[in-house]
């Protein structure tokens, strides 16, 4: 197999070049908080919708999607997808309301106000271990993709990936983002368009040929043909079932609006109608990147049915697509390809430590450290930030690079799981009950944990205690645990004040 040469480095340069000047243009208006963060709340909305696409479509997605499907099979892909389109309304019902009317610059201040302090601080430091495990996690994909094409030990990838990255956002704030984000949204793309139209001439231009291998070849790890989209076994331990699909989806309506990552892209728009299209705009991307992304991972099941030696030698399932890169484009295409990895990746790196360094200055600096500084200090100390949280994500992905021995897409499932439902339940408890208090959620968010550490384990420090339920019910089982345990345990400690009440909801509806 021909690894990369001097085109495809020079095509990969050339990217990062722009990408990296593009924050340089950016970082020139960067002159308060609210143009950082923000981006002045003056972003279109259809430019929002696909950056809040392309974040989530991580190397998790662009490289651990096609892994998945090509070891196990396509329910997850497809079902996930129109669920997800299904579920905007539900999501932008609950939270669009609260988040169009409080603009904040951290979402973990209505914590404070409907509870306590420290709750404030316990969500946010949450959030900032969830996007180390999400980035860490996506780093890893993405430097095992490059470790394959290019010959580099992977870990040197991920090293100037993140750099790269970290220097961007930190110069050109959230409308660096935003922008990059919608560029890098295109070119995955085209890249996946590319593999696309490859595989096709493989196969003398004939899908149904693609199609004809992948539905009879059976997955060793689901006992199903890799083109199966649909099961409906009533069996908590198997996984993507319709039923694990649909209330995993309805989990997420229920969590989209406590992610500062989310609710920051929101508030780079105008209004609450912008809100809402701009959602609908990220949904209608996800369908386009699943209709090209799906038939792909087929194309590589056909491929390596018929070379069984090549497929051989194939360690990880994320390397798949970086493998079929490498054999079957030809020098310069290859490395278009490869930027899309580094699009996908890029994409998610700058939302993270962006957001990273809002929760940060909001609710640690400016509360604890330095309660008087001025704008033009915040700015300095938010630029600081990124670059220090570039830093801790590049060491969590070092660390876990020789154990992602899952998929990259079951390997962030499981993490999320463990922190993802105690930062959940204090927004819904918030929101929709008026007798929740600081101790009942801090006690729901307890029982939350110990309910993901027994079926889920934490990967890497915690091996799975009980196989009873698989992976992908955990999450929103263990959120469905912590609100009643939180609502259930309110009643042992008095009622919120009705002055603090008032607060919250007279805030929320200013």
């Amino acid at each position: 197999m021909e690894k990369f040469g001097a085109i495809d480095y020079g095509v990969i340069a050339i990217y990062m070049i722009a990408i990296f000047a593009l924050g340089i243009v950016f970082s020139r208006r960067q002159k308060s908080l609210e143009e950082y963060f923000h981006a002045s709340s003056s972003v279109p909305w259809w430019a929002v919708g696909i950056s809040m696409m392309a974040t989530l479509l991580s190397p998790i997605s662009y490289l651990a999607g096609p892994g998945w499907i090509f070891v196990k099979d396509s329910r997850e892909a497809v079902v996930d997808t129109l669920l997800f389109l299904a579920y905007v309304p539900l999501a932008a019902l609950i939270w669009l309301p609260l988040w169009s009317r409080l603009r904040v610059m951290s979402i973990y201040e209505f914590l404070e106000t409907r509870y306590h302090g420290s709750i404030r601080t316990l969500g946010a430091a949450l959030f900032l271990i969830g996007q180390v495990f999400w980035v860490g996690t996506a780093l890893v994909t993405a430097g095992l993709g490059f470790e394959q094409v290019s010959g580099f030990n992977g870990r040197w990838c991920v090293v100037a990936i993140a750099v790269l990255g970290t220097a961007y956002t930190s110069l050109g704030g959230m409308r660096a983002v935003i922008w990059t984000d919608v560029v890098q949204f295109a070119i995955f793309m085209i890249g996946y368009g590319a593999i696309l139209v490859v595989l096709l001439h493989h196969f003398d231009w004939n899908p149904l040929e693609i199609y004809d291998i992948a539905s009879t070849t059976v997955s060793a790890k689901t006992g199903y043909p890799h083109t199966k989209m649909v099961s409906f076994e009533l069996d908590l331990t198997v996984e993507a079932t319709v039923w694990a699909l649909l209330f995993g989806r309805f989990i997420w309506s229920l969590s989209f609006g406590a992610n500062q990552m989310t609710v920051q892209r929101l508030h780079a728009t105008r209004s609450l109608r912008e809100m809402l299209k701009s959602m609908y705009g990220g949904a209608v991307c996800l369908l386009l990147f699943t209709a090209v992304y799906v038939p792909c991972s087929w194309g590589f099941v056909a491929f390596y049915k018929q070379a069984p030696q090549l497929k051989a030698g194939i360690a990880h399932p994320d390397q798949v697509l970086p493998d079929f890169v490498a054999r079957m484009l030809p020098y310069g295409f290859r490395s278009l390809i490869m930027a899309g990895v580094l699009a996908a990746l890029m994409s998610s790196l700058d939302s993270a430590i962006n957001s990273m360094s809002t929760v940060t200055l909001s609710d640690f600096y400016r509360r604890y450290i330095a309660k008087d500084a001025s704008e033009k200090q915040l700015v300095k100390v938010a630029k600081i930030l990124t670059l220090i949280f570039g830093l801790i994500t590049l060491a969590f992905a070092l660390w876990q690079y020789d154990r992602q021995g899952d998929t990259g897409m079951e390997k962030y499932g499981k993490l999320l799981n463990v922190i993802a439902s105690p930062l959940v339940c204090f927004f819904l408890l918030g929101i929709f009950s008026r007798r929740t208090n600081t101790g009942g959620t801090v006690i729901g968010a307890m029982v939350g944990l110990a309910f993901v550490v027994v079926f889920n384990g934490i990967p890497g420090i915690v091996e799975q205690q009980l196989d009873w339920i698989n992976w992908m019910w955990v999450g929103g089982l263990a959120i469905a645990v912590n609100l009643v345990a939180g609502y259930a345990a309110s009643f042992l400690f008095p009622p919120p004040s009705p002055d603090a009440l008032q607060r919250v909801y007279r805030k929320s509806n200013d």
